[in-house]
């Protein structure tokens, strides 16, 4: 089924396309993106604008030529801040279903905040903490601590609304202005004291503000990798990103590929709310996340249709953590046996339930080269240096013998240790492929304090050329986790 979200953001307007598949998981396959603002000038009024209004009109209707052609079984359009404030909100909505066929969903601030957190929550593995949603007109916060959202708020911090009320007409900040945007920013952003008393929680951020400033750190770093989700930035590279931005003009900001058209008006104004969020309630870094709104507001509508058009957001996304039984496979339950026999470390075994559960089985066929970098690029809830060590391993398992090659390209990712996990994890993923192949039976058991392999070969012939490339590696195997092989 194709099923298209459109976002009518108080400064740009966007359309992604998905895939979703039978089991309601979905992918994303393509995304237009177009600056309306129809938000422009809302605070000096209270309603939309004639001129802003015209422009996104306009845009809605290329957006119509594109659904049309794609031919999506479900359009999900849906409107936020600017849209949501308006005093002349009903005859927008009106000219807009009648003049493209639109029929928007205005969201609540609550539906907005938690339909964020739920497309980020989904694609990382942050279990409490801060996430927030920085758009052009609010800043929708959730406060979560696993199972349960503890805290929602919502705040008028959108980065072109912080523009519009306190830039110049050129885009640049008086001492005076950007001291007082910055006391505005720290009143309205939440204490230290809501949020749940623990050391290990993170700050998840989502928004086309928040993409920027990664960009532009990964430029100024000379990152290795091409990929924004999961991406992490410390507290003082947040900072520094924000000074470098605020001395540039719009015209410089625009010819910047990192920031760009788009983002040029707000980022400065938008990376300043970050900045603030993090020193005001003591965050260490940031995690970038590129699944947010869109993706949430696709979960809540698969999980229920009718409960998502009454805006019933506390049936559709917030349980109560009901742990789903589902049947573990026997690699699965390999794995959990190395772990347990301390063989595999936390880490190493998140890399492995990764590959097994979610990355081999969408795997095309083709060669190990291409298969590492489908693995690589895809978005994962894994780190990048995780992510890089799963999709080196997949490739390997699958004939990319050398690795060495990637010391070099991702030296500032990979390490003597993270090559020797590679080999380790490439191994069990070897040993997985085989046995959905094939009737071999592998096993777990301690003897005199020694961890034991045991391999049953089932009735199934094995080709000779196969079982001494895999032989090979399980006699690494042995070395490498501290066991003996029991055939």
């Amino acid at each position: 089924m194709k099923v298209s979200v459109i976002d009518l953001g108080y400064n740009s307007l966007k359309l992604v396309n998905y895939d979703v598949r039978r089991d309601r998981s979905f992918v994303a396959y393509g995304q237009q993106s177009v600056l309306a603002k129809v938000g422009e000038g809302l605070d000096q009024t209270g309603f939309l604008e004639e001129k802003p209004i015209r422009r996104t009109i306009k845009a809605l209707k290329q957006l119509r030529a594109v659904v049309d052609l794609e031919q999506s079984d479900q359009v999900l359009p849906v409107a936020t801040s600017a849209v949501r404030e308006a005093g002349n909100r009903e005859e927008f909505l009106k000219q807009a279903y009648h003049e493209t066929g639109f029929r928007f969903k205005v969201l609540s601030e609550k539906e907005e905040a938690v339909y964020a957190f739920e497309g980020a929550k989904s694609a990382t593995s942050v279990h409490a903490g801060l996430f927030f949603d920085l758009g052009g007109g609010s800043l929708e916060m959730v406060i979560y601590s696993e199972p349960t959202i503890r805290k929602i708020l919502s705040v008028p911090l959108g980065g072109l609304r912080l523009t519009d009320l306190y830039a110049n007409p050129d885009g640049s900040y008086s001492k005076k202005n950007y001291a007082r945007m910055r006391k505005r920013i720290l009143e309205l952003l939440p204490e230290k004291k809501h949020l749940p008393a623990s050391k290990n929680l993170d700050l998840v951020g989502v928004g086309g503000s928040v993409r920027a400033l990664a960009r532009y750190d990964q430029t100024r770093r000379k990152y290795p990798l091409n990929k924004l989700h999961n991406y992490s930035m410390k507290k003082n590279a947040v900072e520094s990103v924000h000074r470098a931005l605020r001395r540039m003009s719009i015209r410089t900001l625009k010819k910047n590929p990192a920031i760009g058209q788009e983002r040029s008006q707000s980022v400065i104004a938008g990376s300043l709310v970050v900045h603030l969020l993090m020193k005001k309630i003591g965050f260490r870094k940031l995690i970038v996340s590129t699944h947010g709104l869109r993706d949430g507001v696709l979960s809540a509508f698969l999980e229920s249709p009718s409960s998502y058009r009454q805006g019933l957001v506390d049936k559709v996304l917030i349980r109560a953590g009901t742990p789903v039984h589902t049947k573990v496979s026997a690699q699965e339950r390999l794995a959990k046996s190395l772990l347990s026999h301390r063989n595999l470390t936390k880490r190493e075994y998140a890399i492995l339930s990764e590959a097994l559960d979610h990355v081999l089985p969408d795997l095309p066929i083709y060669n190990p080269e291409t298969l590492f970098y489908i693995a690589l690029e895809a978005d994962s809830i894994l780190p990048h240096q995780d992510q890089l060590i799963l999709a080196l391993s997949v490739a390997r398992a699958n004939g990319m013998r050398r690795t060495d090659w990637a010391q070099t390209t991702y030296k500032r990712l990979l390490d003597k240790k993270s090559m020797e996990m590679v080999k380790k994890i490439s191994v069990l993923i070897q040993l997985a492929q085989l046995q959905q192949k094939t009737d071999i039976h592998l096993s777990m058991s301690t003897e005199r304090g020694i961890p034991r392999l045991h391999i049953t070969q089932g009735k199934q012939h094995i080709p000779k050329v196969l079982m001494k490339d895999i032989l090979r590696d399980l006699e690494d195997l042995e070395g490498t986790f501290n066991l003996q092989l029991a055939t």
